[in-house]
């Protein structure tokens, strides 16, 4: 390889908080130990992006900053190449994450007390977002089919149906279920979103890692009346681990929904982005598809050895298969634990994982795990595991 992906960074005396927080959980952890919990890397960031920054920043100065002509070629270049995807530059609006974005979104198209859709098990800001603006979670739980996993349209589009019910928060690809969906499943999604007015808006933050196999396929193409009714998120930040530069690039192609989201961003103080997350997400996108396309391999060969690796000693768990991220999502059903045993476990391994219950009500004994990670890790990690659930 020609990136170093062999390099564990321990990040405590970064502040990172999921290692300070693997650390206040239990105070005498083994070396090579990482925490396998929030999404984030702890590799070094790509040189191409370290040097472009070093670069800029002997003359750059850091002080109020918007977008300029060459960022915006930047997310043109980098949407063609990596999805085939053509971009008008006028749909672009920035935020300073697709989290605070999400709560742009809610407060701009629906009402207090409205319903939103979420397919759970989903990443938790989804409902946390829609609860803490005053909206009514409308859950509708995927089709697990033993670790692969669909959408329920019969029960969506009973919900959809709803009078009180306005919109859907949709993650694509999925997390933590790895889902990259369909053509066909998009298109079905987007109808019935056609048909009873309900706005969407789609989270892509894990699209630039979808795995070789597959396609992932931007929501703006799936159709004429998907692109009129999307607020489509993306970012830099999981691709390239500068999630604390707060930068993400939302796209509105209906230029009225346009107009109504802007005006609440602004309403909200959530327009604006740190000249140095500008900066970064556009030497990104010029420099550095190499070092993104490395990272994808990497993560792919890691997934393929915790797969082989655990169904050869645990037949029972159930590994889902993961088409996109590096976020691998187990069912761990078979054991039979409550989440306080479970976790108590785990910690006893040296196991820092995300606990199930975090995505859905419905899944105290699924974890998720990250394995964006040097490959010796992931290996001793998933051993550990295997240790830990052959003790029971």
């Amino acid at each position: 390889m020609k990136y170093d992906f062999q390099t564990l960074v321990d990040r405590t005396e970064q502040g990172s908080k999921k290692w300070l927080l693997m650390r206040e959980e239990k105070t005498s952890i083994a070396d090579g130990v990482a925490p396998l919990s929030v999404a984030d890397l702890d590799f070094p960031m790509a040189p191409e992006l370290i040097e472009g920054l070093k670069k800029e920043l002997d003359h750059f100065i850091m002080g109020y900053t918007v977008p300029t002509k060459r960022y915006y070629q930047a997310v043109q270049k980098w949407m063609k190449e990596q999805h085939n995807w053509e971009i008008d530059p006028e749909w672009l609006v920035t935020a300073p994450g697709v989290v605070p974005a999400i709560s742009v979104f809610i407060q701009a198209f629906t009402n207090e007390g409205d319903g939103v859709i979420i397919f759970e098990p989903v990443y938790n800001p989804f409902r946390v977002s829609i609860e803490k603006n005053n909206r009514k979670v409308e859950s509708v739980d995927l089709i697990n089919r033993e670790g692969y996993y669909t959408i329920d349209f019969k029960k969506f589009e009973k919900v959809a149906a709803q009078n009180d019910t306005k919109a859907l928060i949709f993650c694509s690809p999925h997390n933590p279920v790895g889902r990259v969906w369909h053509q066909d499943e998009l298109k079905q999604l987007a109808e019935i979103c056609a048909k009873y007015e309900i706005t969407i808006f789609c989270d892509e933050i894990h699209s630039d890692l979808t795995h070789s196999d597959y396609l992932h396929i931007p929501f703006e193409k799936v159709s004429e009346a998907a692109a009129e009714n999307v607020v489509l998120a993306t970012a830099p930040s999981k691709t390239f681990n500068i999630a604390g530069l707060m930068t993400s690039n939302i796209f509105i192609p209906n230029p009225k929904m346009r107009e109504i989201y802007r005006n609440m961003a602004e309403k909200l103080n959530l327009l604006t982005v740190p000249a140095l997350g500008i900066l970064a997400c556009q030497i990104a996108y010029e420099d550095c598809a190499g070092w993104k396309k490395e990272f994808v391999s990497l993560i792919e060969s890691n997934y393929h050895l915790a797969k082989s690796m655990l169904e050869e000693a645990l037949p029972q768990v159930i590994v889902t298969k993961m088409e996109a991220s590096y976020l691998l999502w187990l069912d761990l059903s078979s054991f039979n634990l409550d989440e306080a045993s479970l976790n108590a476990l785990l910690h006893e391994y040296d196991l820092f994982v995300t606990n199930g219950q975090v995505f859905s009500q419905h899944c105290t004994n699924f974890i998720r795990i990250h394995l964006a990670l040097p490959q010796e890790v992931v290996e001793a990690s998933i051993n550990r595991l295997i240790s830990a659930l052959k003790s029971i």
